[in-house]
């Protein structure tokens, strides 16, 4: 199918479709794109793309992907597996699931998670340690301290700069 046909099926523009094959999102042989391979690949789209034009009514008459497991017990005399056709184009979705990763991770949209995890542990364990020091940093003061509202005040000041502290460093992951 020719990039205008593709957007005529999928409900969107045609410069949305040039974008998405620049980007390798596409699943193409030759010229032409693979309707079925590339429906699948934006159909699995895990997450909102913000340059996508507006939902509209989509029909998708893409074919799941069989796999073997799909196919049902292989008959004697042939061999089990996908056809040479079927994992072609296996081939190619995942190479444009691929790159629609590698794209989203470019731009910014995707991250990698375990240095999320390790950012995030590292701002926690910075709050836990904020709010076990408290007691260290005001016990002389409100040893010292006989009017409640000033024991007030300081216990709240302190526990105040410790939660925007865990505020901006979660702002920074």
């Amino acid at each position: 199918m020719t990039k205008t046909e593709y957007a005529r099926h999928r409900g969107v523009s045609q410069p949305y479709i040039s974008k998405l094959a620049k980007n390798g999102i596409l699943v193409m042989r030759g010229n032409k794109i693979d309707v079925a391979a590339t429906d699948t690949v934006l159909d699995d789209k895990p997450v909102a793309d913000p340059d996508s034009p507006p939902a509209g009514p989509q029909a998708s008459f893409a074919r799941p992907i069989r796999t073997s497991e799909d196919l049902g017990p292989t008959p004697p005399g042939q061999q089990a597996g996908a056809s040479f056709g079927q994992a072609k184009t296996i081939e190619m979705v995942f190479r444009a699931k691929l790159r629609r990763l590698e794209f989203e991770t470019k731009q910014g949209k995707l991250i990698d998670a375990e240095a999320y995890r390790r950012a995030a542990a590292d701002a926690f364990r910075m709050f836990r340690d904020g709010l076990l020091g408290i007691p260290d940093r005001l016990a002389m003061t409100i040893a010292a301290e006989s009017d409640p509202k000033k024991v007030h005040l300081a216990l709240k000041t302190e526990i105040t700069r410790e939660l925007e502290a865990a505020s901006n460093a979660v702002l920074a992951l």
